[in-house]
């Protein structure tokens, strides 16, 4: 068990044991050699040291319902005394992404059944002036953005932006992408190489449907694909049983 300092203990070990919370930043600090991701919510203050899947919706803002300024990344001052290594990664250098898998869909009826995304549905990263966008057969264009430099004090607080499009690419009007949970497989890296890539990590994404299907679609990732990295790269999902629980709590509107 991970030893936890300050009197935050008890919260800390509780929101261990938890999945996922919604709009997490993800947490990268380096442990052992290796990228390790947890969970930090910047609104309640609450941390989940060990964290691969983290939910986020579109249509938060209805002038720009394809568009968010999610994920973020963020091992700030919050980390020291609660994460291992208080959060730290190494100095000067650069955290960046490799993108993993294609655009997985499911459109929310029934039991959670992800495939790939519909034609002309993809889903774009970006940061700064690079945008990476990525279909269901796969296929990337553009070019991977880089996230943040980790500076003298070895932190980073930085969004990426997720961009879901539709046929034409750009505009936010018809056509639109299909409502439903659309989820992506990434990693992080350093590009100096100083520590191992991270664990595979997913973005779960929900477009127009209810929360209840939104959990439930990253309940099915989280139990189905974290435990099996390599399986899923083959694209052979399997049930496999896992059982955990997670602190439900409402979801927060970023500001």
């Amino acid at each position: 068990m991970l030893i936890v300092r300050f009197a935050s203990l008890a919260v800390v070990l509780l929101t261990v044991t938890s999945t996922l919370r919604a709009h997490d930043d993800v947490v990268p600090y380096g442990l052992n050699g290796k990228i390790v991701t947890g969970g930090h919510d910047d609104v309640l203050g609450t941390d989940n040291i060990e964290q691969r899947v983290f939910g986020y919706d579109f249509g938060e803002d209805i002038f720009d319902p394809y568009f968010i300024g999610d994920p973020g990344f963020n091992n700030g001052g919050f980390a020291a005394g609660v994460y291992p290594n208080d959060g730290l990664l190494p100095i000067n250098s650069v955290l960046g992404l490799n993108i993993l898998t294609n655009l997985q869909f499911w459109d929310g009826v029934g039991p959670v059944s992800f495939g790939s995304a519909p034609d002309g549905v993809s889903l774009g990263l970006q940061r700064g002036s690079n945008t990476a966008t990525v279909d269901g057969a796969g296929t990337i264009t553009g070019t991977i953005p880089t996230i943040a430099s980790t500076g003298a004090a070895g932190r980073v607080h930085q969004h990426a932006n997720s961009l879901l499009n539709a046929a034409d690419g750009v505009n936010p009007a018809l056509p639109n992408a299909p409502d439903g949970i659309y989820f992506l497989g990434i990693d992080l890296k350093l590009t100096n190489g100083a520590l191992a890539n991270s664990d595979p990590i997913y973005l779960v994404y929900n477009n127009g449907l209810s929360e209840a299907v939104h959990d439930a679609a990253i309940d099915w990732v989280q139990t189905n694909v974290v435990p099996e990295p390599g399986t899923w790269a083959m694209l052979g999902l399997t049930g496999l049983a896992l059982v955990g629980y997670r602190l439900r709590r409402p979801r927060v509107a970023r500001a």
